[in-house]
């Protein structure tokens, strides 16, 4: 084609057309290869470096009592040493919160406090005759997301029911899904491991050998257990406290690409995307967009677009612009923070091209488009890059991107962006906050 134009046309003028014009679509191309099956190399732009700033919520948007936390703190100061749980009589010499290098913006002592309260309500010993909620089986409920929340959605179960939970190690959907991002065991110490896992989240492992001496078990499927959450708030402050203290303790175990998980598997490293588009740089300023199409079957593309239907219905979003993400609405959201000037990384789910096509074709937002290089894209470090953003634009409707904007909102992070609609006047504007994503009544099972 390209030689074909040199003989059609005067070569002294139009030959540097040409060329730009092929070497735009060549580029264009590798893009959306890349965005469908990932690549080596990323040919859109290199990294950009500015100081990263991280926004603490604000006090209005708190999710705990001060004065039960101070209550609970002066309680805890009666606990004999030895009876108080190994994480509680540990907690006051605890480091802020890192991940990846970059700091969360939580308080120290508000994370201490936290811990102190919920530590101190689990049993230092489960008995077979305490209460147990198992979880067990290999058969998950959806996909990561929907496992990630499943499990702590049992942990909200328990805790409800006043029950303990139970998964049996050798037989279990959770706990490979867990072990693959965070608690890896190392150096092939699964006693230490065990014993991590049953005190950061009062939990008990179990072997299929065990199970039969505990005499009030508790089964349910995954799919009932993801389902529980039930349409009510009026629990919603200790709700979010409680499943913001989890996604914490999942983040203080990410895993660093040693050890392995609980089918023996080696780990990846949960910063790896992180690092290659950034290198050493902890202070970069950069956005990240998750499409997510629900287009792999067209029965999953109706239930999506349905499932995006109903959480708009009651948080009063517009009932497809996060699946679409055309470029005005990634623009109305990016250009006020300034973050046109800065990298924007899409994550995906690789079945919808046509988002990757809309914003490659918009000269503001094309010279910025980067995508994860293919030898450091795995879903792990997608789920990372996209929680230490600087910006993050995600589809409400999907599970990864609600474990994503909650593990934001745990880590003190602002600048989270999934329920917008225009308002009177045409412009986009938020519908709904930052613990929406955590309503019962807005967004039911993905609570």
């Amino acid at each position: 084609m390209l030689e074909l134009a040199f003989k059609t046309f005067p070569m002294s003028k139009l030959r540097p057309l040409a060329v730009l014009v092929v070497v735009g679509i060549m580029c264009q191309s590798l893009f959306l290869l890349q965005f469908r099956d990932g690549d080596d190399e990323d040919p859109i732009i290199s990294p950009t470096y500015t100081q990263q700033v991280y926004y603490k919520k604000s006090d209005t948007d708190a999710i705990s009592n001060p004065n039960l936390i101070q209550q609970t703190l002066k309680d805890n100061e009666m606990f004999n040493p030895i009876d108080r749980p190994m994480a509680a009589r540990d907690i006051f010499t605890m480091p802020p919160l890192e991940v990846c290098g970059r700091m969360a913006a939580i308080p120290p002592e508000q994370e201490q406090q936290t811990i102190n309260k919920y530590t101190n309500q689990c049993p230092t010993v489960v008995t077979y005759d305490d209460p147990i909620f198992l979880i067990e089986g290999q058969d998950p409920f959806g996909r990561t997301g929907n496992k990630l929340l499943g499990f702590l959605h049992a942990l909200e179960k328990a805790r409800k029911t006043g029950r303990i939970v139970g998964i049996v190690v050798d037989d279990s959907w959770a706990l490979p899904v867990i072990t693959t991002f965070f608690m890896s065991i190392q150096d092939g110490d699964v006693d230490e491991w065990k014993h991590q896992m049953e005190k950061t989240f009062c939990i008990k492992l179990l072997t299929r050998e065990e199970l039969p001496k505990y005499t009030d078990v508790v089964r349910r499927s995954a799919k009932d257990i993801f389902i529980y959450t039930g349409d009510s708030d009026d629990d919603l402050e200790e709700y979010i406290e409680f499943q913001t203290y989890h996604i914490r303790n999942l983040f203080r175990h990410y895993n660093n690409g040693d050890g392995v998980n609980s089918e023996k598997k080696k780990v990846r490293n949960m910063c790896i995307s992180l690092d290659e588009m950034f290198g050493s740089d902890r202070s970069c300023v950069y956005s990240v967009i998750h499409s997510r199409s629900f287009n792999s079957r067209p029965l999953e593309r109706k239930s999506g677009m349905q499932q995006l239907g109903r959480i708009c219905a009651k948080s009063g979003c517009d009932p497809i612009a996060a699946l679409d993400m055309q470029p005005e609405y990634v623009k109305s959201i990016l250009r006020p923070l300034g973050m046109l000037e800065h990298p924007i990384v899409i994550i995906s789910d690789g079945q919808d091209l046509s988002v990757a096509e809309r914003l490659l074709n918009d000269p503001e937002i094309a010279p910025m488009l980067r995508l994860v290089p293919n030898r450091a894209k795995w879903i792990g470090g997608d789920i990372t890059l996209a929680i230490m953003s600087t910006t993050f634009i995600g589809n409400p409707a999907s599970t990864f991107s609600g474990f994503i904007a909650k593990s934001r909102l745990a880590l003190g992070l602002d600048n989270t962006f999934m329920f917008r609609a225009r308002n009177e006047n045409g412009e986009w504007d938020n519908t709904c906050g930052d613990t929406c994503i955590f309503s019962k009544r807005i967004m039911r099972s993905n609570a």
